[in-house]
């Protein structure tokens, strides 16, 4: 990409990984690229490196959808 075009949000350039994180969970994928986005948001804010934060946000994502409550 060049420098002088926007990005895509980073959600989007992520959409296999959240389709696949809503099948694996059993959650709505608004719901999944909803925490997703928040979740690469925060770690993007402090990180220096930046060359995992697709699988750490997967991963916190992952987690924070398996402790949620189960009606």
């Amino acid at each position: 990409m060049r420098n002088d075009e926007p990005a895509a949000p980073e959600a989007a350039r992520h959409g296999a990984t959240i389709e696949a994180l809503a099948r694996e969970t059993g959650t709505e994928p608004a719901k999944v690229q909803e925490l997703y986005e928040r979740e690469f948001a925060d770690l993007e804010a402090t990180a220096t490196v930046r060359s995992f934060l697709s699988v750490l946000a997967s991963r916190n994502v992952r987690a924070a959808l398996r402790q949620r409550p189960h009606y």
